[in-house]
Formats: C-alpha cells, structure tokens, sequence
C-alpha cells in the first residue's frame, strides 16, 4: 500500500478491509457497472452458459408513489430482455418470501410500458444468496416452483408459468463445484483466498488501490451522514409527538388536525399515542 493509505483512519481502513461479497454495501459497488462479472455471476448462479448481460446496476431504487419503494442490491438485463434481481441477505428475516414478492412486484410495475400487453412482461430471476442455509435442509440451491392443483393426463403436475424464476442460494455451501468456490469467495474478505481471478482482481481494487478504496470510504461516509440524518429526523419527530400528544391530552388540537401537521394517518397516530401510554 503507498502514502496514500496512511492517511486514512485506521478505523475507516479496517471496516472497509473486513469486507466480503456477502455484504451488501461492498458487494454491490463490485458488480455495478460491471457487464462481465455480473454474466460470470448469473452462469454459476444458475448453470448455465448463454447468459450476455446488457446491463447492470446496484443499489437501484424502484420508487413507490403509493407505498414503500424498494432498494435493489444488483439488477441486470440480458440481450434477450431477461431481468435478473441478485440479493444478498446475512439474516434469514431479510430473506423471506414476501419480500420476494413485494420485489417481483416493484420491479414488474416499472416494466411495462401504457398500453403493453402483460405477455410483454420479461422472464425474471429473483435470487436471493443467504449466509446460512435459509431452509436448513443443506441443499447448495433451492428453487421455487408454481404449480396448478392439478395433474395432465400423464400424472405430472401443470406448471402455472408466471415467468418468473425464484431461486434461494445457499451461502454456507461449500461443495467440490462451481457454486461452492463461488460461495467460499463471497464468504471472504481476502482477494488472495478467492477461487476465481474476476472476482478478486475486482476485490483487490477496492480495497487496496487508491481510486477504489475511495469509492467505497466515499460510500461509507454518505451511508454515516445518511444515518446521522436519519437520527437526527427521529428525534424531531419525536419531540413534535410528545407536543402534539400534551395539546390532545388537553383539548387544545384534535387527533384529526395533529394527523395533518405531521403529515401521517390518524391510525398512525393514535397507535403511536397507545404506545407511549397516552
């Protein structure tokens, strides 16, 4: 490492040093923008050899005008219009089946264009990589499949194919194949234990040449300031509670009118008064 690594915060050098690809902040700033290694991901992900990748993003946004928007850790697009949604999840509760739906369901609604017609829709892989095995029954992967509640003439069930594939891989995995190196050099923090060089070489840049390195101390500080905000957010909302709680209590303001001034529902509200045993 040259001077330029002696002037950064010994704190800020070891946490961006721990990092491995099974962390969302690092593993996203690896593969976004980065056609080739995200076509390298997909192939071991899903076995398979035919995959070009056209595009790919991380940490895109897919806003709700209605609800809560979602953040996507890695979204790709083949040549073939195929859309590829790559989570990783270190907690088993940020892996749970309705958000996968709820994922399906943002990225579907930003999909078609007025007018188009619903078989327009692309296949879709929704692949959520877990640190521990999600299910515990030591399978490497776990697919999803949809079915009718009925069988064809020949016995087998009718697959009701809504075009999108949903895969759960198992991080702890550690088998003699592709999926297990794979799996091994997510679960790393060091690029000279990695199996495979186009995951490394992309390791080794941002944690120990200087324009990576700043990239990811760049995204470290706004996700502190973010935090920060944040915080201090919360605090405010807090003390215009307590107010708006004390000039209900009294008569001075009713529930309807508060609701409006913070800008949330009268449930909302009232829930938030039950709690603090108003």
């Amino acid at each position: 490492m040259n001077d330029f690594f002696d002037t950064i915060d010994p704190k800020m050098l070891a946490r961006i040093q721990a990092f491995r690809l099974m962390d969302d902040d690092f593993m996203t700033v690896v593969f976004d923008g980065n056609n080739e290694a995200a076509e390298f991901l997909l192939g071991i992900l899903l076995d398979r050899k035919d995959i070009r990748v056209k595009s790919v993003m991380s940490q895109k946004e897919k806003r709700n005008l209605f609800g809560r928007s979602v953040r996507l850790d890695i979204l790709a697009e083949d040549f073939s219009g195929r859309k590829y949604n790559v989570e990783v999840q270190r907690e088993n509760s940020g892996a749970s089946p309705r958000r996968v739906r709820y994922n399906l369901a943002m990225l579907d609604s930003h999909t078609l264009q007025k007018k188009q017609g619903f078989k327009e829709l692309p296949e879709t892989y929704i692949i959520f990589i877990t640190e521990n095995d999600y299910l515990g029954y030591g399978k490497p992967v776990y697919r999803v499949k949809k079915n009718f509640d009925c069988t064809d003439s020949d016995g087998r069930n009718l697959p009701f194919d809504d075009g999108c594939n949903i895969l759960y891989v198992n991080g702890a995995y550690r088998g003699d194949d592709a999926l297990g190196r794979l799996m091994h050099d997510f679960c790393t923090p060091n690029a000279d234990e990695m199996n495979y060089s186009q995951l490394a070489e992309r390791v080794r840049f941002h944690k120990q040449e200087e324009g990576g390195f700043k990239t990811m101390s760049k995204i470290m500080e706004d996700y502190g300031n973010e935090r920060e905000a944040e915080g201090k957010k919360i605090g405010i909302l807090q003390g215009k509670l307590i107010a708006y709680f004390d000039l209900i209590k009294s008569g001075l303001l009713s529930v309807k009118d508060a609701a409006a001034k913070l800008e949330m529902s009268e449930d909302a509200l009232l829930q938030q008064m039950a709690a603090a045993g108003k």
